[in-house]
């Protein structure tokens, strides 16, 4: 089964028991192939898009396939690539994640996908409010990665735009450096500490910072390769093409799939119908988290069909991450 695996991912046509004799080292002869093909076929491994047709892997060969490859190692020229693109002099950590979703669209010719880092994970740098009206104000974090996110906030009271700077001073010297989840675990408890006690100042603060702090904004996702993705042959079906654009345009799926990755330590391989949105169930997304210490910022991925080489793209997506992970460290 793996032998057809390969020869599929090798050519994305159909794979006939003779022609998979002649070009693996199998030690059996075509004869003994086919009826091997016909037992997984009815196992469920193998299936065949037409009667006169070789045969297709399905799902499930690919993830046996992946379950049971050599813990593969990147390559030397990638490898080489990958150090190559993040040795330039640091720009902005915004700009270095746009440009590794780059990267590995142009490494795989893949769509590639990265996610930036959740407020909520990175450190704070300052929070601003800025008086808009009577009794509206505009609540500003900045993280020290350059992510900025804001809240619209209407007060019961009408505020000078001195006092709102003053505080934000206030929480500035209580909440720099801390994450957003750090922040709104202090808010919650500088509140609960002793509400008839904190002055109407304070609270105006807790209040205007929490506004954020409670409801982040969902982290930002970049997107790249779609036309690198759209040589693959698959994508010559006009209906596979629009299913690839259609997945790639809806951020809220492949977000909550990214999400998910946050929480595994290894490269994150989800194959077709193992999919959880119906929408991806065509693709095969490879996920790896890059991290801040022990702690996970935000996730990288490539996108792409099912017939994948999974061999060079798991340790490619694995390695970029940890390169990614250095790289904001600097």
């Amino acid at each position: 089964m793996i032998a057809a695996v390969q020869e599929f991912i090798a050519t994305a046509e159909p794979v006939g028991s003779q022609q998979l004799a002649s070009r693996r080292t199998l030690g059996v002869r075509a004869a003994m192939v086919r009826n091997l093909m016909a037992e997984l076929e009815d196992t469920g491994y193998l299936m065949q898009p037409h009667t006169s047709a070789g045969r297709v892997p399905t799902d499930k060969a690919f993830r046996y396939y992946v379950d049971h490859l050599t813990p593969p190692r990147i390559g030397f020229e990638d490898r080489t690539q990958i150090e190559l693109h993040y040795s330039a002099p640091p720009a902005d950590a915004n700009g270095i994640i746009r440009d590794t979703s780059r990267l590995l669209a142009l490494m795989t010719g893949q769509a590639a996908l990265v996610m930036a880092p959740r407020l909520e994970s990175v450190m704070l740098e300052r929070v601003t409010f800025i008086r808009l009206r009577e009794r509206e104000v505009l609540a500003v974090f900045v993280a020290m990665t350059g992510g900025v996110q804001n809240r619209l906030v209407g007060t019961l009271a009408d505020h000078r735009q001195d006092e709102l700077d003053r505080m934000a001073g206030y929480l500035n010297e209580s909440l720099r450096g801390r994450s957003l989840e750090q922040t709104r675990a202090w808010i919650e408890e500088r509140l609960r500490e002793d509400r008839a006690n904190v002055d109407r100042f304070i609270g105006t603060a807790l209040f205007l910072g929490g506004a954020i702090a409670r409801n982040p904004s969902p982290a930002e996702l970049y997107v790249d390769g779609s036309l690198k993705a759209i040589d693959q042959p698959e994508f010559a079906d006009p209906a596979r093409l629009r299913e690839l654009l259609r997945a790639l345009e809806d951020k809220t799926a492949l977000l909550e799939l990214l999400e998910k990755s946050l929480r595994q330590s290894d490269p994150m391989v989800s194959i077709g119908s193992e999919n959880f949105d119906a929408r991806l169930s065509g693709f095969s997304v490879i996920a790896a988290s890059y991290a801040s210490g022990a702690m996970p910022l935000g996730s990288l991925a490539v996108l792409g069909p099912v017939r994948m080489d999974y061999e060079r793209v798991i340790p490619l997506v694995a390695y970029t991450a940890r390169a990614l992970s250095r790289a904001l460290e600097h």
